[in-house]
């Protein structure tokens, strides 16, 4: 009975480890496959978390319908469209988010759009200014509504020598007119009377930074004039709020409205809003290089963005990043998508466990196409054989498809060619071998890798000694990682998969607690039924004796025949005669036996 034990329990062992090195052999997938199981982990983990949308804030159910569930999609628009009330979500952030993703489902949302038109405001964070500038000494003429006569003369020194009217006041060491806050709906036009340019610059009256309105004018003397005028405009409930103007601003764009008059608080506020990741929203609104170059430099050693003093977290600010930068070929791109792969949750596949922050993030990652009126998808611009470019670079205007085909790249619309310029009419160079873009990557005629950042050259010093290795600083190692001994930022320890995991958290352990549980299974079997498996075990031993008795003598195997010649007979061996005594004995004592275990298994 030992022996039968020991042969069952090496049966069974015997039997499992292929499962095991099969688990094995399973977890080693490629990189694509492993990006597409983590993204189904992602969206199952969504779907169940987030159930049909109900209950929702207005920015979950939002961002949920921006990263396209297949399961739950048509649920949380409809779910969406009835918690509007008044043509809006309660405020303008979440308005803004709703008509994004109803647009994405192929719903009406010109209500909505109007709504969050008449919300909108004139910022007094903002300082105005007025800037001519020419090549020599030049006397100018400026009118407006209000005041039809002013004269004034800029110097060889650049310097102006008086005001124009109450509108227009010299400030910047007498440089510049600065504009009345009274004064924003005025129209200015200037004339002078040599070859002159002017523009508008615009500050955020607690920073020093001054910016200039894109598209300077020029004017030939005496016969040529310029007309200028303030346009700003923020959103908010009762005064302007940075978040809101910037979804607000990007749901307008989308939806085919003029936006200039928001662009300059977008970007003037930007120092004072931190906390929202601003450069993102200006490269999604403006496609500004270098802002993009900005965004990617304020990227963490580590991978990932996180704003200072965050109003969400780095899986949010990692995600929105990304859906600026989704078109850019810069290689922090691409270690951002790794990073948040890296910090996605072993156990359900959720980033934070958060309907908003995992929603998101696969928004970012997946880019998923929408939905027609119809309900039918929406064609990827790419697969209609046509090109996602920034707004504004689609010329001429009749090759400009966006209303057909998807691109989602924020910043980025669908036209029938490509419409490249050089790198250098970018603004960028391609970095030489062993040196690295700190900021963005565009393609261009010349090349697919025009850095409109700068090159510096590569070191390993730029990231710590953790992430060198190809580990990741964490604050603390998840259940399916282990602490190496390799230096991080701060408090940070580098985290690196187990030995023996996958990325979905599970390794070979469970498969050998199975095993000794259907060993222990198996054995308590085996001790109730011992008495049936001492018969069976008996039958096959005496089958074995009774098959080697029936084989002839050892020996050399016969020859076989020769060709034309018969074949030899061999004489059989003489054998004693069988003693009749023993083999009756023995059969005497395997009846007793067999009939005994018969009783017994009975």
């Amino acid at each position: 009975m030992k022996k039968t034990g020991v042969l069952l329990v090496l049966l069974l062992v015997f039997s499992l480890v292929p499962l095991a090195f099969a688990e094995d052999d399973s977890s080693t997938t490629t990189a694509s496959e492993q990006y597409s199981l983590d993204i189904e982990k992602g969206y199952d983990c969504l779907e169940e978390i987030a159930t049909n949308c109900s209950g929702l804030t207005t920015q979950e159910i939002a961002y949920t319908i921006l990263a396209t569930p297949d399961n739950i999609f048509d649920k949380c628009v409809q779910v969406l469209e009835d918690q509007m009330e008044d043509d809006n979500w309660g405020n303008v952030r979440d308005t803004a988010l709703a008509i994004l993703a109803l647009d994405h489902a192929g719903k009406d949302t010109e209500a909505a759009e109007l709504w969050l038109l008449n919300q909108s405001q004139i910022p007094t964070e903002l300082i105005w200014y007025l800037q001519q500038n020419s090549d020599e000494a030049v006397e100018c003429y400026i009118s407006y509504p209000s005041s039809t006569d002013n004269t004034i003369t800029i110097g060889t020194d650049k310097k102006i020598d008086n005001d124009a009217g109450p509108c227009l006041t010299r400030a910047y060491s007498n440089f510049w007119l600065e504009v009345n806050p009274t004064c924003y709906d005025e129209e200015f036009i200037i004339e002078c009377d040599k070859d002159f340019i002017a523009t508008l610059l615009y500050k955020n009256k607690n920073s020093p930074m001054v910016h200039p309105i894109k598209g300077t004018q020029e004017a030939p003397a005496l016969t040529g004039s310029i007309k200028l005028k303030v346009k700003s405009k923020c959103f908010g409930t009762t005064s302007c709020e940075y978040e809101d103007t910037a979804w607000a601003t990007k749901a307008l764009l989308e939806k085919g409205y003029k936006v200039e008059e928001f662009i300059p608080y977008v970007i003037a506020m930007a120092e004072s809003n931190q906390q929202y990741l601003p450069d993102s929203f200006v490269y999604m609104i403006t496609s500004y290089e270098d802002s993009a170059s900005q965004l990617i430099a304020d990227q963490e050693l580590g991978g990932y963005w996180e704003a200072p003093s965050s109003a969400y977290n780095r899986y949010y600010d990692t995600a929105l990043a990304l859906i600026a930068l989704g078109s850019s070929s810069a290689e922090q791109v691409t270690k951002a998508k790794d990073r948040l792969l890296f910090l996605q949750s072993n156990s359900n596949g959720c980033w934070g466990n958060s309907i908003r922050d995992t929603a998101i993030v696969l928004w970012a990652l997946e880019n998923r196409a929408g939905k027609t009126s119809s309900g039918g998808d929406v064609v990827r611009c790419t697969d209609a054989g046509y090109f996602c470019i920034p707004d504004g670079e689609c010329i001429p205007s009749s090759n400009d498809v966006r209303n057909n085909f998807y691109c989602g790249t924020s910043g980025k619309y669908c036209c029938m060619i490509e419409n490249l310029k050089s790198c250098s009419e970018y603004g960028g160079e391609e970095c030489d071998s062993g040196y690295v873009c700190t900021g963005n990557e565009r393609k261009a005629t010349d090349t697919d890798e025009c850095c409109t950042g700068s090159c510096i050259e590569r070191t390993t010093t730029e990231i710590t000694e953790c992430e060198d290795e190809n580990y990741y600083c964490k604050d603390s190692c998840s259940a399916s990682q282990e602490e190496v001994d390799y230096a991080c930022d701060g408090s940070q320890v580098c985290c690196k998969i187990k030995t023996g995991t996958t990325k979905e958290g599970g390794g070979t352990w469970w498969i050998w607690v199975l095993a000794i549980l259907i060993i222990v299974v198996l054995g308590a079997i085996a001790w109730v039924k011992r008495e049936a498996l001492k018969l069976w075990w008996f039958k096959i031993r005496s089958k074995f004796k009774k098959d080697k008795g029936r084989r002839g003598p050892p020996g050399r195997p016969g020859m076989p025949p020769r060709p034309g010649f018969p074949p030899v007979r061999r004489m059989p061996m003489r054998r004693a005669p069988p003693q009749r005594e023993s083999h009756g004995k023995r059969d005497a004592r395997m009846d007793s036996t067999f009939k005994k275990l018969q009783d017994m298994s009975r």
